[in-house]
């Protein structure tokens, strides 16, 4: 994939693009908080056979820091500027965890751009989904992660994201990559600002994608809800957990093809 880098007044983004020039299908990867690009390393050489493919690191992570100002508002419009850059006028867009938020926040500002969304063990925005204690644990985060040693945490949470060895390994490196600092402010700047959205009246195809042995948060419990009011299609990936796109890939990029090919692209 080639490397290139968005100049913007709040901070430099830097994404991959692989650019399939003969077919109209694209694809944008969005991971979550405290995660990188390197997250969606198992869809690369799958998806790129027929889409254009993008990946990114989210601002405040990985290569796209340092960053002021981050809102979900402003990355979407870093998402928008990405696109505009690269001539494409529409996408289906996947995020992971938080990186459903930053998808929802471009359904609310870009709703005619997006083909399709694929929801990987993320959650709703809108309050209604979650309760007061939800809401209170959530805007405490960085008090609580930063009584942590940081090797400790690191291995807690790589072991709690992740099923497979191989996940496990890999966010744990993303982790220590990040460092404690830079874990602590991405998580803060995440948590502060995503309960400001109102819920999404989304109009293009949504997939619900949830691991087996995601036990994060009650990220389960959004997904079922989210599922019964909103009627999308709820899919659980076997042997995974909260990130289940790398844990179990084989799976999960045939479901999200499928789903893609008989709901978008014909």
């Amino acid at each position: 994939m080639e490397k290139k880098q968005l100049h913007t007044e709040r901070g430099d983004i830097v994404y991959w693009i692989h650019k399939k020039q003969s077919s109209e299908k694209a694809i944008m990867f969005t991971h979550g908080v405290t995660a990188d690009h390197t997250l969606f390393s198992r869809q690369i050489a799958y998806f790129s056979k027929d889409y254009t493919v993008i990946l990114w690191d989210m601002p405040l992570h990985g290569e796209s820091r340092p960053y002021k100002n981050f809102t979900f508002e402003n990355v979407a419009n870093d998402m928008k500027n990405i696109l505009d850059e690269e001539e494409i006028t529409h996408i289906a867009m996947a995020g992971q965890s938080a990186g459903g938020y930053a998808v929802q926040a471009f359904l609310l500002q870009y709703p005619n751009m997006v083909d399709a969304f694929i929801a990987i063990d993320s959650s709703p925005f809108g309050r209604k989904y979650y309760s007061s204690m939800d809401l209170f644990l959530v805007k405490h985060y960085k008090g609580i992660a930063k009584l942590y040693p940081y090797h400790t945490y690191c291995k807690q949470a790589s072991k709690a994201a992740a099923y497979t060895k191989e996940a496990q390994e890999s966010f744990y490196d993303c982790l220590i990559r990040l460092g404690k600092d830079g874990m602590l402010e991405a998580a803060d700047a995440v948590y502060q600002d995503f309960s400001n959205y109102d819920e999404v009246d989304i109009k293009c195809p949504v997939l619900l994608l949830l691991g087996e042995y995601d036990k994060t948060g009650y990220v389960r419990k959004y997904n079922q809800k989210w599922n019964k009011e909103k009627g999308y299609p709820l899919e659980i990936i076997p042997k995974s957990a909260h990130n289940s796109n790398q844990d179990n890939y084989r799976f999960f990029n045939q479901v999200v093809d499928g789903f893609l090919k008989e709901n978008v692209y014909h």
